[in-house]
């Protein structure tokens, strides 16, 4: 039975009262920031002064943004560094946004991201909260200026550089900030044990230490110790207790697998980016690593990806870490996975590790360089494979890199070598077996054993 024009007439206003209603739901709701106090950051603001600069920055986590803003801030991958400057000279400053972030979003932009639909009233209290959050980059001279930069999302461990600039002056601090919120895998990796192991041995010299790295295991391993995984490709000496240096050159931390992680982990496996994506655990002296990190592009399957683990061996003072290092670029089925699929990695494995070493010296964190024998030499027609099959090659050397303190940069020019600090052939040249060709996906996908 139809309607006739009259019966839907009479219905017309009560639909337009309805989506009125529905409008008001939508559009009405009051935006309802909660009032910011810099005092409720104590206790995670860090604090750097310097002739007569006083810089103090702290990270908000996504429940702080979305109280402080009314918004959901991260959902738009934004994320706001609050920074305070005070100038205690007779000169003023202008601060660098751009060295924050060089991608960073002004006020209203990061308002206009967050704006509601049809609630113009809502959208410019959201304009004017922003905005007088913004800071101000003027420092006067005998004052401050305080305030949020909008930056990209970066979980962990964020570098955050201030650079504050007056008339043939420029005034730099450097920052790495926890981001609340996050629970890195590395988080019950505990750098003050290592010291304190009473079983901990003390390495002096070169020849000692290229004694101690060359008869370590080839490969990672089951649990259990059988099987031959990943190489064991280099080793990272560190003054420092943490991340910096790879913080530094733009590396990503590995989220501890949670129910949370691994659902993110699973949307991302069929498209989206998820660059803090938990590893699957490979294991040296019967441990699982200390620490992941990773380099992940647009996808989870094309990624670098670094596992690291703590010794109780010390080299000068400073901490010895193992690692493996490879690159992702794909997956393929097989069934000696329980989701029955594995990510296919470059069978050149060489390539991860020289990757690595360039991404470090690029970042100035590496202070002394060389290499090391150890894990085997194979080639593209007698491979070594992981313990899913899959094939690869190397020159069988392990990089060796001892990195700068926090506070000082290494420039390229300024880098010095171990005297075992590269290995020649017969006739003293540098050798490149490690230069052999590429394999495709293909050569990286297991052949049947």
């Amino acid at each position: 039975m139809t309607s006739s024009p009259r019966s839907t007439a009479r219905r017309l206003p009560a639909v337009l009262v309805a989506t009125a209603l529905a409008l008001c739901v939508v559009g009405c709701r009051a935006y309802k920031p909660q009032p910011f106090d810099e005092t409720s950051l104590q206790g995670r603001i860090d604090t750097q002064s310097r002739d007569g600069l006083t810089v103090s920055v702290a990270v908000l986590s996504r429940d702080e943004s979305r109280s402080v803003f009314g918004v959901d801030l991260y959902e738009n991958e934004i994320q706001p560094i609050w920074v305070s400057i005070v100038n205690e000279t007779e000169v003023p400053f202008w601060f660098m946004l751009h060295a924050v972030d060089p991608e960073y979003y002004s006020a209203r932009e990061a308002a206009y991201k967050s704006h509601y639909l049809l609630r113009p009233w809502s959208n410019r209290e959201m304009d004017d909260r922003f905005e007088g959050l913004g800071i101000v980059p003027m420092v006067p001279a005998r004052g401050s200026t305080s305030g949020f930069v909008f930056s990209n999302v970066k979980l962990g461990t964020k570098e955050v550089r201030v650079q504050v600039i007056a008339e043939k002056q420029l005034e730099r601090f450097h920052f790495y900030v926890s981001v609340p919120g996050f629970k890195a895998d590395h988080s019950a990796f505990d750098w003050d044990a290592l010291k304190k192991r009473e079983d901990k041995v003390e390495v002096e010299t070169e020849a000692e230490l290229v004694a101690l790295l060359e008869n370590l295991p080839c490969c990672t391993s089951r649990e259990n110790g059988t099987g031959k995984g990943d190489p064991l490709n280099l080793v990272v000496i560190s003054p420092e207790r943490g991340l910096t240096a790879f913080v530094r050159a733009g590396w990503d931390e590995t989220e501890l697998l949670t129910l949370s992680s691994a659902w993110r982990t699973f949307k991302a496996f069929f498209g989206g980016r998820y660059r803090y994506s938990p590893m699957s655990s490979l294991y040296f002296d019967g441990r699982p690593q200390s620490i992941g990190l990773q380099k992940a592009r647009d996808t989870i399957h094309e990624r670098n990806h670094l596992r690291l683990w703590g010794t109780n061996w010390r080299y000068k003072g400073d901490y010895i870490l193992v690692g493996t290092i490879t690159r992702d670029i794909g997956i393929y089925f097989t069934p000696r996975a329980w989701t029955l699929t594995t990510h296919a990695i470059d069978p050149m494995v060489d390539e991860a590790r020289n990757y690595l070493l360039e991404d470090l010296l690029t970042a100035e964190a590496v202070q002394t360089f060389g290499a090391v024998e150890g894990v085997g030499e194979a080639t593209k027609s007698e491979p070594h494979r992981n313990l899913m099959y899959a094939p690869w090659w190397t020159d069988g050397r392990r990089f060796v890199m001892h990195l700068a303190p926090i506070d000082r940069r290494v420039p390229l020019d300024s880098l010095e070598l171990f005297e075992f600090h590269m290995p020649t052939d017969a006739h003293g040249e540098l050798d490149g077996r490690h230069f052999e060709g590429h394999g495709s996906i293909e050569d990286a996908a297991p052949a049947a054993p």
